[in-house]
């Protein structure tokens, strides 16, 4: 089936439905080790997953970007983050980085500061 799906051209929409079922169903080890199997490296491992890292909704950006950082930390995971490309991996910082700028925004802009958030996160 995944060989078919990475054959086909899929639209916008079908691909965020795809990134965003990826990401609210993989979250634990064993989740996680289902999806690196049928994701092997002499396949393209996790270039295909990556690519949602430049979808054109900001959403599946997000979503895919904390997918893949549940699989960086993720043990056997982290051997599939170090075969991404620089470029994938620039995103992934970008997209990461926006986010927390955008929370931290967010939460100045509710009277919080960040001295706070951090405390609040950190646990």
């Amino acid at each position: 089936m995944h060989d078919r799906l990475r054959m086909q051209r899929l639209n916008p929409s079908q691909s965020r439905d795809i990134y965003l079922t990826f990401s609210k169903y993989i979250h634990s080890y064993d989740e996680i080790c289902l999806f690196l199997s049928v994701a092997p490296e002499s396949h393209a491992g996790l270039f295909y997953l990556a690519l949602g890292l430049f979808h054109k909704e900001k959403d599946v950006r997000l979503k895919t970007a904390d997918l893949l950082g549940r699989i960086a930390e993720h043990e056997a995971g982290q051997h599939w983050w170090k075969s991404l490309s620089r470029f994938e991996k620039l995103a992934f910082d970008r997209i990461r980085r926006d986010a927390d700028a955008e929370m931290r925004a967010q939460l100045e802009k509710e009277g919080l500061s960040p001295v706070f958030e951090r405390n609040v996160f950190s646990y």
